[in-house]
C-alpha cells in the first residue's frame, strides 16, 4: 500500500521514510478489535502490515500533517475510554459523522497532533457515512470533518497531493535537521477555521 508513497517521500522528505517502523505484530489487531468491539477494515490491517506507525525516536508526520500513530499507542488510548463514547455532542459534524459524541472507542486515532485534533478511522459512521471513513476530530472546538471514505482513498489522495507539491518542508524544522510536512491551507484540516475549503463550518457555527 505504501510502496509508491515511500518512493515519492524518499525524493521529497527522506527523513520521514526513516521514521517508519516495521510491520505490526498481527496479534495487535485482535487486541484492538476486542477493545473497540468491531472488526477492523481490511485496509486498516493492510496499512499496519506495511508499517506500525512511526518510531518514537523520530520527529515526523504524514497524512494531512499528522504523525502516524503506532498500534500500541492506539490501543492504549482506546482502553482509557471508560465507555463506548463520552456522550458529549459535537458542535459541528459533516454529513455521515455522528454528532452525538466526541470521543468514542470506534473513532480509532491513527494520527494525533498532541494538541487539539485526531485523525481517525471511523467505525461508527452516521446514516450517510461509510464504515472505515477518515475523519478529523477537532476535540477542542467540537468539530468533525469528513476527509476520505477509506484508508485506501486517503493514501491515494496523499500521494497525489505530495506529487503536486501541496506539501512543503517546514522551514524551522529544516533548521533543526528534521523533515516536517506542511500542507497548503486548502488541505490542512487542523486549520479548518482559516481554510476556504471549510468556510461552511464557520458559517454553521455562527448560526448554531
Amino acid at each position: 500500500m505504501l510502496d509508491n508513497l515511500k518512493r515519492t517521500l524518499s525524493l521529497k522528505a527522506p527523513l520521514i521514510v526513516e521514521a517508519f517502523q516495521n510491520p505490526v505484530d498481527e496479534s495487535k489487531f485482535s487486541e484492538l478489535e476486542e477493545v473497540v468491539k468491531e472488526k477492523l477494515p481490511a485496509d486498516f490491517r493492510e496499512l499496519y502490515l506495511n508499517h506500525n506507525g512511526f518510531s518514537k525516536d523520530k520527529f515526523a508526520n504524514l497524512f494531512y500533517g499528522f504523525p502516524f500513530s503506532r498500534l500500541e499507542d492506539i490501543i492504549s488510548a482506546q482502553k482509557k475510554l471508560v465507555s463506548q463514547n463520552d456522550m458529549k455532542p459535537l458542535r459541528f459534524s459533516d454529513e455521515g459523522i455522528k454528532s452525538e459524541y466526541t470521543f468514542g472507542k470506534k473513532r480509532v486515532p491513527i494520527g494525533d497532533d498532541s494538541g487539539t485534533s485526531l485523525l481517525c478511522v471511523d467505525l461508527d459512521p452516521g446514516k450517510k457515512g461509510t464504515f472505515g471513513q477518515i475523519i478529523m476530530l477537532d476535540y477542542a472546538m467540537g468539530v468533525a470533518l469528513l476527509l476520505n471514505e477509506s484508508i485506501h482513498e486517503m493514501v491515494s489522495q496523499f500521494e497525489i497531493d505530495l506529487s503536486e507539491d501541496k506539501y512543503s518542508l517546514q522551514e524551522d524544522a529544516l533548521e533543526d535537521g528534521v523533515h516536517w510536512l506542511k500542507p497548503i491551507r486548502e488541505i490542512e484540516p487542523v486549520n479548518w477555521f482559516n481554510s476556504p475549503r471549510w468556510g461552511y463550518v464557520n458559517e454553521a457555527l455562527k448560526t448554531s
